[in-house]
């Protein structure tokens, strides 16, 4: 197999023998300067068709996270009817990772659509609470119930279309999206970054939602007012952009989705010193 691109020392884009590419793990297959070839025997694990926007993820998630999230996907596999894509590996781990920092700082979200979720996926819940016993295995913490429901939520966006007929398609949705934090922030996003690579997932997921009209509602009006409250132009930032979602989608964001989009903002611009 041939190296192409080297993500860290352990992770790379290669070409298999038919030319496919695919992101490849093995200890120090990512060490020398690309191209060069590699044998099989050094590679852990592979991955297809992964959205190159994902990538940058990668190098910010523990490799512990991204090994449960692995862990979890086969799971998954095993258990639903679907095909379930590459990409959720790394945007379920990255939802893993956050959910463990939440977690350390007792900021645990509550999720009123769980009663529906555990009725009507019985299968994605399944998954969710498998996800919970290997997050308890590995690094000791007892996750409410609500992340599981999470868990099931991400395999369950992950099954929809991405584009309607007669629709925007996604991508120019989240560049227009994108062209608008710019000009309210007045800076440059870094597409190559992690944190442009983690508002680009969740917006995925929110179009998804907003489409399907199965958008978030929680209850977590006390965060919300606080972070409209200390940070007013996030806030002006997201009515912006909720607007505009309601114009090309005819969707109206709650309270709940405002404020992811918002958190995903703020650490859009946070390195820049925009949002203080």
């Amino acid at each position: 197999m041939k190296v192409i691109k080297n993500i860290n020392n352990n992770c790379a884009v290669c070409q298999d023998s038919t030319g496919r590419e695919v992101v490849a793990f093995g200890k120090g297959i990512g060490f020398k300067k690309p191209p060069y070839e590699i044998k099989l025997s050094q590679i852990e694990r592979t991955y297809y068709h992964v959205n190159r926007d994902y990538l940058g993820m990668i190098n910010e998630i523990p490799e512990e996270v991204l090994r449960i999230s692995d862990q979890i996907i086969s799971y998954a596999r095993s258990q639903l009817n679907h095909p379930v894509s590459s990409n959720i590996v790394f945007t379920l781990a990255d939802h893993i990772q956050f959910c463990l920092r939440r977690h350390q700082k007792n900021m645990n979200l509550s999720l009123p659509i769980l009663y529906d979720v555990q009725h009507l996926f019985t299968a994605e819940m399944k998954v969710g609470e498998y996800g919970l016993k290997r997050i308890r295995e590995a690094f000791g913490l007892s996750l409410p119930k609500e992340e599981a429901a999470y868990i099931a939520l991400h395999l369950i966006n992950a099954q929809e279309p991405e584009n309607s007929p007669g629709s925007l398609p996604g991508r120019q949705i989240i560049e227009t999206v994108s062209r608008m934090i710019e000009e309210d922030f007045q800076f440059r996003i870094n597409t190559d970054n992690f944190h442009y690579s983690r508002f680009v997932s969740h917006m995925h997921y929110l179009l998804k939602r907003g489409k399907s009209q199965h958008l978030i509602r929680g209850d977590n009006d006390a965060i919300y007012q606080t972070i409209k409250k200390d940070y007013p132009q996030v806030y002006a930032c997201s009515e912006r952009v909720s607007a505009y979602l309601n114009e090309v989608m005819h969707t109206t964001l709650t309270e709940e989705e405002k404020l992811y989009l918002m958190l995903h903002i703020n650490r859009l611009c946070e390195k820049e010193d925009c949002c203080q």
